[in-house]
């Protein structure tokens, strides 16, 4: 009887074992085998469109798979960001995203998304620099000689202005942080967009333009509009002897813009990190590092776990910046 016993347990031992084997030995799943889908919340044409579609085009040759850029803009980024967070999680549908997504929910009544609940982040891709620009005659030579020129402005009853591109817009609350930080008093002249706010800046209708380096850098190339400061808490590898704001001695203008590419939750680990590290490889040859700079956008390819850390620090940030200022999107 214990013989039989033991011939039982030994064949069964033997069976699951090589169940185990057999397990082991199959490949995993070959990921992408269809074609890939990231939804832009905005409309094409800015930066970010222009980035997510060179990675897009990068991704496609890697993975032999078409990846496709879909535009789904509307309700400050909500609906596009809705749209993915309601996606199935298997990597084939994701989000291109900017700081929107973590404005968002300090400047709206009300989201259908949560941002640490229902999305993964999978990668960074870059760091956005904006800086305040005057038209290259304007007597500021400096962001100090600008802060007393508003001061004296003021008490002419004629402050100065400066321009956003859009009521609640990330340059908006840059420039009531300024106001803020200086004491100073400034008129804020909103836009559809960062072209439209730097043409009326070299055409004399506005003092002053918050605008991305990228917008900015074929104007500062010809010399027609002067950077005063940086929006971040370290200097542009493009423009290093521009300032930062707080050098410059204003506070709370370190809290920079950036882009990311993030998936719903519940998508497998395996799959984030594939596209994780495939992108952050695109992001760090010689060639797009060239291009992006070039733009005044700074590669920075945080992998899922750094970029989870950071969109938590940064959520904190902006909710706390944006009450402070008391900005909301109706304004």
């Amino acid at each position: 009887m214990n013989h039989k016993r033991a011939l039982l347990q030994s064949l069964l031992a033997f069976s699951l074992f090589g169940t185990m084997v057999t397990c082991l030995a199959q490949p995993t799943p070959a990921w992408p085998t269809k074609p890939v889908k990231i939804v832009m919340p905005s409309l094409p044409a800015g930066s970010p469109d222009r980035v997510t579609r060179m990675v897009a085009d990068k991704l496609a040759v890697r993975w032999g798979q078409p990846v496709v850029v879909e535009y789904k803009p509307g309700a400050t980024t909500v609906i596009g960001t809705d749209f993915v967070a309601r996606a199935p999680a298997d990597g084939y549908t994701l989000l291109s995203t900017f700081t929107s997504l973590v404005q968002a929910p300090a400047l709206l009544p009300k989201v259908p998304w949560d941002a640490e609940r229902d999305f993964v982040p999978v990668v960074q891709f870059i760091r956005s620099e904006v800086v305040l620009l005057v038209r290259s005659d304007a007597p500021y030579k400096s962001l100090g000689e600008f802060i007393e020129g508003a001061k004296l402005a003021k008490a002419r009853g004629m402050p100065l202005n400066y321009a956003s591109f859009g009521n609640a817009s990330s340059f908006h609350i840059y420039g009531e942080a300024l106001k803020r930080g200086a004491g100073i008093d400034l008129t804020h002249i909103p836009y559809k967009g960062e072209s439209a706010s730097i043409v009326d800046l070299l055409s004399g209708q506005v003092v002053s333009s918050f605008n991305s380096i990228g917008t900015a850098m074929p104007h500062l190339k010809s010399g027609k509009v002067r950077p005063l400061a940086l929006v971040g808490a370290t200097r542009s590898k493009v423009l290093p002897e521009v300032p930062t704001f707080g050098e410059a001695g204003v506070p709370n203008l370190d809290t920079s813009g950036w882009f990311g590419m993030l998936a719903p939750t519940g998508t497998p680990r395996a799959i984030v990190d594939k596209i994780a590290a495939d992108t952050a490889q695109i992001l760090s040859s010689p060639e797009v590092v060239e291009v992006l700079r070039g733009q005044g956008l700074e590669p920075t390819g945080l992998g899922p776990d750094a970029f989870a850390r950071f969109l938590r620090e940064d959520l904190v940030r902006w909710r706390t910046l944006i009450h402070d200022l008391g900005i909301k999107s109706e304004n």
